[in-house]
């Protein structure tokens, strides 16, 4: 097709100015993915005074991202008394390959305050969890009771990031529900562990 000259300049002009910006939006969208932002690593704690025949372990949640992450990780009960970091499941996969998933034991009952747990996370830090296998239950698989055997196993840990609803929110807290919650999901490195007894 053969525009005039004016409709020519008109439609390159246009063009130099939106191809820079799709271009822009294209690139902002692919390096600003939540799964990219947060890292997961799960280690053995030697650390940890072992009082039972199951290893202890640490998560670690690292803000790799470009952008400061608020993270609801659970529930908080009691203003804060107690915190129950439930978002963060762990999967573990026994010595004939069958894989489960262990949610961290909840409060039995709710009595008082109920708040979300939420943890802000600035570019560049780590915040580290202690986990206890004795604290965790298969409770998808109906488990309840589950008897870690001899033999070689392999851990994650999951973490799926959730957003707190107005419903959720306390009276006096309702702002919370504004925050930019991280809303995806991370899954932390394979690590192999031993049972031994």
């Amino acid at each position: 097709m053969n525009f005039p000259a004016s409709v020519r300049k008109i439609l390159k002009v246009a063009l130099v100015f939106v191809f820079p910006i799709g271009a822009a939006l294209n690139i902002s969208e692919t390096s600003s993915q939540p799964s990219q932002e947060l890292e997961i690593t799960v280690r053995l704690d030697p650390s940890a005074h072992n009082q039972s025949d199951l290893p202890k372990f640490r998560v670690e949640l690292q803000n790799a991202g470009k952008r400061d992450l608020t993270l609801n990780l659970g529930i908080a009960l009691a203003n804060g008394k107690k915190q129950y970091p439930d978002a963060l499941v762990l999967l573990i996969t026994d010595p004939e390959g069958k894989a489960r998933q262990f949610d961290l034991i909840g409060p039995a009952g709710v009595a008082g305050r109920l708040d979300p747990l939420i943890l802000p996370l600035p570019v560049g830090c780590t915040f580290s969890l202690p986990v206890d296998l004795g604290k965790y239950w298969a409770a998808q698989s109906k488990e309840f009771e589950y008897k870690f055997r001899p033999g070689r196993y392999s851990i994650q840990a999951r973490l799926t990031g959730r957003a707190v609803s107005q419903q959720e929110a306390n009276l006096d807290v309702k702002g919370i529900a504004l925050m930019p919650y991280w809303t995806d999901t991370a899954t932390s490195n394979l690590l192999p562990f031993d049972i031994n007894k």
